[in-house]
C-alpha cells in the first residue's frame, strides 16, 4: 500500500509539472496546439488518478479485511486461553478443598498411612502446580502476543488513517484537476470561437485586400494618366508663364509710358446747390484728360489716386461740410466750415488717398448751399494717379 501511495505522489508531481507549459506565442496570441496538449495531458492525469484511487480503495478494503480476520483470530485464542485458565483455577480450588478435608478426617490415623495416602496427592498437587506455572507462562505469552497484536492493529489503523488522508488529498487534487480541466475546456471553447471569428475577419480582410488591390491597380492607372496630364499641363504652364512674362513686360512698358495722369482746376460756381458736383471752370492741368467739364474725374485705369480740394466760403451763420465723393455715394474726405456774425468768410479743405477701379468717378460737393469765392485760385480741386495696376492698360 505504501508503494501505491508513493506511486500516486510521483504521478501527481509529474502531471502537475507537465501542466506548467507556455500557452501563448511570443507575440502574445494564444497557442492552440499547447492548449490542446494541456487538455489532453489533464485528461490523462484525471484517468490515472481515477485508476490509482480505485487501486487504493481496493488495497484499503483488502487490508481492512485482513486486519479484521487477524483480530478475530487473536480474540478467539485469548478467549480460549481464558477459558482453560478458569477451568484450571477451579480444579485447583477443588483439590485444595479435598486435601483440607482429608487432613481433618485422618488426624487420628496412622502417620504412615497418612503419608502413604498423601504422597500421591502431594505429587498430583505438584503436578497441578507445575501445570499452573506452565499455564501462567502460556497466559503471559498470550498477553504479550495480544499486546503485540494490539500494537500492530494500532499501527495498521494509523496506516489506514494516513492512507485515508492521502486518499482524501488525492480526491481533493482530483477535484481541483477536474475543475482546471473544465476551466481549460471553457477557455478552449472561447479560443475556438475567437479563432472562428478571426478566420471570418481574416476572410473579410482578404476580400478587402483583394478589393483594395483592385482599387490600387485602378489608382495606379489613374496616376499614370494623371502624370501624363501633369506633364502636359507643365508644358502648357511653361508656355503660359512665358506669355505672362512677355505680357507683364509689355504692360509695364505701356504703364510707364502712360502713367502721367493728373489734373488741377479752379473757379467753382458762386453759389451752387447742395449735394451736387461742383464744376471748376478753369482747368490749369489735365494730363491724361481724365477730368471733364462736369466737374468729375474718371479713373482711366485701376490704381491708387490722391485728391485734394479747398473752398473759400462767405455768409453768416453757416455750418457746412466740403466733401470729396466717389461713385456709389461714398465719402472719401470731408472738411468743416463755420461762419458767424463776427467772421463773414471761412476756408474748408480736404485731402484723401484711395483706390479707384477703372471707370469710377470722383468729385467735390458741399452739404449746404452757400456762397463760394472763385477768383484768384482761392477755391480749387485737383488729383493725381500714384500707381496703376499693371495688368490693365490705360485706354
Amino acid at each position: 500500500m505504501f508503494v501505491t501511495v508513493f506511486s500516486l505522489c510521483i504521478l501527481l508531481s509529474g502531471s502537475l509539472s507537465g501542466l506548467i507549459l507556455p500557452m501563448t506565442k511570443p507575440d502574445g496570441s494564444t497557442d492552440l496546439s499547447s492548449l490542446l496538449n494541456h487538455v489532453t495531458l489533464l485528461e490523462q492525469t484525471v484517468t490515472g488518478l481515477q485508476t490509482t484511487t480505485v487501486q487504493l480503495q481496493s488495497d484499503l478494503q483488502s487490508h481492512k479485511a485482513q486486519a479484521a480476520a487477524e483480530i478475530s483470530s487473536l480474540t478467539n485464542e485469548v478467549a480460549s486461553l481464558k477459558t482453560e485458565l478458569r477451568v484450571s483455577s477451579n480444579d485447583l480450588v477443588l483439590l485444595k478443598a479435598e486435601v483440607n478435608d482429608m487432613k481433618r478426617g485422618n488426624s487420628n490415623g496412622n502417620t504412615q498411612v497418612n503419608r502413604t495416602v498423601l504422597d500421591p496427592i502431594s505429587h498430583e498437587v505438584k503436578l497441578n502446580t507445575a501445570q499452573q506455572v506452565v499455564e501462567n507462562m502460556e497466559l503471559q505469552a498470550t498477553n504479550v502476543l495480544a499486546l503485540r497484536t494490539s500494537q500492530q492493529v494500532e499501527r495498521l489503523e494509523l496506516d489506514m488513517n494516513t492512507t485515508s488522508a492521502s486518499l482524501h488529498m488525492t480526491q481533493k487534487n482530483l477535484n481541483l484537476t477536474s475543475t482546471g480541466v473544465t476551466t481549460l475546456r471553457n477557455h478552449l471553447s472561447v479560443v475556438q470561437k475567437q479563432s472562428l471569428d478571426n478566420q471570418y475577419s481574416l476572410t473579410q480582410v482578404s476580400q478587402d485586400v483583394h478589393l483594395l488591390s483592385a482599387d490600387v491597380h485602378t489608382t495606379e492607372n489613374n496616376i499614370s494618366l494623371t502624370i501624363s496630364e501633369v506633364a502636359t499641363l507643365k508644358a502648357d504652364l511653361a508656355v503660359v508663364r512665358k506669355q505672362s512674362l512677355d505680357n507683364k513686360q509689355l504692360v509695364t512698358t505701356l504703364a510707364s509710358k502712360n502713367r502721367n495722369v493728373a489734373f488741377h482746376a479752379h473757379s467753382p460756381p458762386g453759389k451752387p446747390p447742395s449735394n451736387t458736383p461742383l464744376t471748376f471752370s478753369q482747368v490749369d492741368y489735365n494730363a491724361g484728360s481724365a477730368y471733364n467739364n462736369t466737374g468729375k474725374f474718371t479713373a482711366p485705369v485701376s490704381g491708387t489716386y490722391m485728391f485734394w480740394t479747398q473752398l473759400e466760403l462767405f455768409g453768416s451763420h453757416k455750418y457746412l461740410f466740403v466733401l470729396i465723393m466717389k461713385s456709389g455715394g461714398v465719402k472719401l474726405a470731408a472738411g468743416l466750415a463755420q461762419t458767424d456774425p463776427g467772421i463773414n468768410d471761412a476756408d474748408a479743405s480736404a485731402v484723401t488717398v484711395t483706390h479707384l477701379n477703372k471707370g469710377e468717378e470722383a468729385w467735390v460737393e458741399i452739404s449746404v448751399s452757400n456762397g463760394i469765392y472763385g477768383g484768384h485760385g482761392t477755391s480749387y480741386f485737383g488729383g493725381v494717379m500714384l500707381s496703376a495696376v499693371v495688368n490693365e492698360r490705360i485706354s
